[in-house]
């Protein structure tokens, strides 16, 4: 795969280093000379994306020629073949739209870009995501073929590969429910990087599938200089420190205050997952213990999304990825809020039976949009425990 967690970002000089590098095709990248849109030309690129689809994702190069390879060996990269296309946005769009159509299930992880070149024309690049709904297959009249990406190019899926394709996507969530339930594991039993105060607690990780296939870590200097936007994340409104190494990769704390214990922390993984952790203020001007949902959920919407985001960037690590949300130690306070319009605020008990509230994940396709759109869903499980359907909090960069 091309190096450039943004797909958008990918240029000319990306394109021409892979020439200058001698890079082959491989298990995540491979070369087309020519964007063929006949529809023989459209099958095969559906079999190529299936591949990339259920196997760990994948960059497809369109324009770009390779040497012969021989039997049993990859392609390596020869020389630019700029596609010259009338109307390149509205042919892109169109072709991804029937890749998409193409597989079954419709696969949501594929992009698009074209990469402009000096000389004229461009450079084609399809991205294929890592799918949450593999295995699967391109479909055509009378049945279809699973296809899975090897080191060399695509080949056809035997029973045993679907079997095993089925069993890796199911995998990969429950490896990411895993993490996200031992790092809850890990604060509750108070055993955070840092002594956090016996208070609510707010927690957003963030797990890339990347990191889920990852098997080595990033080195200490790239997590340090990654690590750099999360001194912004706040959490529940926490300002940070610079980062500096810990045994679990690179944390941004707030300033310790007696025996060390910290309001909050912005924690990167070697791996590349991210944890996000805020104390969260539970007395209000009533003198009642109530809960703020605007300390936690402005911040992370305005700062915290946004610096991950940062952060993937400089790992390169590209979508998708898990975004969960979980508030701890909530059972039965009270949240105040105000209703657009309303000049006093209304108070809601959390039912008492909810001691934490753990939210569902949001699957990122990108790491792109209105952050607020995007976090909502996990946001909104603790305004649904108090009978509201959706949270209050005004994101408007112009509220009041």
């Amino acid at each position: 795969m091309i190096p450039r967690a943004r797909l958008e970002d990918v240029t000319e000089t990306d394109i021409q280093r892979l020439i200058d590098h001698g890079v082959r095709e491989g298990r995540t990248l491979d070369f087309k000379r020519e964007l063929d849109l006949s529809r023989d030309g459209k099958q095969e690129l559906a079999e190529d994306v299936c591949a990339f689809a259920n196997a760990i994702g994948g960059d497809l190069v369109i324009g770009l020629e390779a040497f012969d390879k021989r039997e049993g060996d990859s392609a390596v990269a020869k020389v630019l073949a700029p596609v010259q296309v009338d109307n390149l946005d509205a042919t892109l769009l169109e072709l991804v739209s029937s890749l998409r159509d193409s597989l079954e299930p419709q696969l949501a992880t594929l992009h698009a870009h074209p990469v402009p070149l000096s000389a004229g024309g461009h450079v084609i690049v399809l991205r294929v995501g890592a799918s949450p709904n593999a295995p699967h297959r391109v479909v055509r009249k009378g049945g279809g073929h699973f296809y899975l990406r090897n080191s060399v190019g695509k080949e056809a899926m035997d029973i045993h590969a679907i079997r095993t394709a089925f069993a890796f996507a199911d995998s990969l969530a429950d490896r990411a429910f895993a993490w996200r339930d031992q790092r809850l594991g890990v604060v509750k039993q108070r055993r955070a990087p840092l002594p956090l105060p016996d208070e609510p607690l707010v927690m957003v990780h963030v797990v890339p599938v990347a990191a889920l296939t990852r098997r080595d870590a990033h080195p200490v200097e790239t997590l340090l200089k990654a690590a750099a936007p999360l001194q912004r994340a706040q959490p529940a409104g926490c300002g940070h420190l610079p980062p500096r190494v810990n045994f679990e990769g690179v944390i941004c704390t707030a300033s310790p205050g007696a025996n060390g214990v910290v309001n909050g922390y912005s924690q990167l993984f070697r791996e590349g997952c991210i944890e996000l952790v805020g104390v969260l203020d539970k007395h209000g001007d009533t003198g009642s213990l109530h809960l703020n949902p605007v300390q936690y959920e402005r911040p992370l919407v305005e700062h915290g999304l946004p610096a991950i985001a940062q952060s993937f960037a400089s790992l390169e690590i590209p979508a998708p990825a898990y975004l969960f949300m979980s508030l701890l130690r909530v059972q039965s306070l009270q949240v105040i809020f105000k209703r657009q319009g309303e000049h006093y605020g209304t108070y809601r008990p959390i039912p008492s039976h909810l001691v934490d509230i753990v939210a569902p994940p949001v699957y990122l396709e990108s790491f792109e949009g209105d952050w607020a759109d995007i976090a909502r869903p996990v946001l909104d499980p603790l305004w649904n425990a108090i009978g509201e359907e959706h949270t209050h909090t005004n994101f408007d960069k112009g509220r009041q």
